[in-house]
């Protein structure tokens, strides 16, 4: 009577393991781009076959925003857009600093106690603060004639395009009537 090796059956049944998992991963995969071609290559030819044109987003563009030489005097900063993005989930606040020193205390301090504006919804009391910001685009000293942005998040979206908002600085300086594009 010979005896078996316990581990060796179970090193042999752990191959058999991963060779059935690798091949049932490959399926999958396989099963999951067919079936991902097969829906794109459906929707391309009934849109093909229709004769309809290409669907186009249709942008939403805002009206200039409006001077604010107060702003550009003690901030150094002409803000120049005020857009949504990603589905209303979020909103970009655009910038050109016109006053390098000026200009640098908007890049001072942290989430919780920084020099960015604030947005009011004209018409509502909902407000996008500081505390929203998810990216602020400056790399090192600002530089005059550059552009930047803040990106906020646009909670319950409550900032739409075509609407207005007021920016609000953190000194209480605003900007009245600025309409969001998108």
């Amino acid at each position: 009577m010979s005896e078996r090796d316990p581990s060796a059956g179970a090193a042999a049944d752990a191959d058999a393991l991963r060779t059935v998992s690798r091949r049932a991963l490959a399926l999958y995969l396989a099963a999951v781009v067919a079936l991902t071609a097969t829906i794109l290559g459906m929707r391309l030819a009934s849109h093909h076959a229709s004769g309809l044109p290409t669907p186009v987003s249709v942008a939403h563009p805002a009206a200039p925003v409006p001077a604010a030489p107060q702003v550009e005097a003690v901030w150094g900063l002409r803000f120049t857009d005020v857009i949504v993005l990603a589905d209303n989930g979020g909103v970009e606040l655009r910038y050109q600093v016109i006053d390098a020193a000026k200009a640098a205390k908007i890049h001072l301090g942290d989430a919780t106690s920084n020099q960015l504006p604030s947005l009011e919804v004209e018409g509502t009391s909902a407000r996008i603060t500081p505390s929203s910001v998810l990216m602020h685009f400056h790399h090192g000293d600002a530089v005059s004639g550059q552009s930047y942005s803040i990106v906020y998040g646009n909670a319950g979206g409550v900032v739409h395009s075509g609407g207005f908002v007021t920016i609000v600085m953190k000194d209480g300086l605003t900007i009245k009537h600025v309409q969001v594009s998108d």
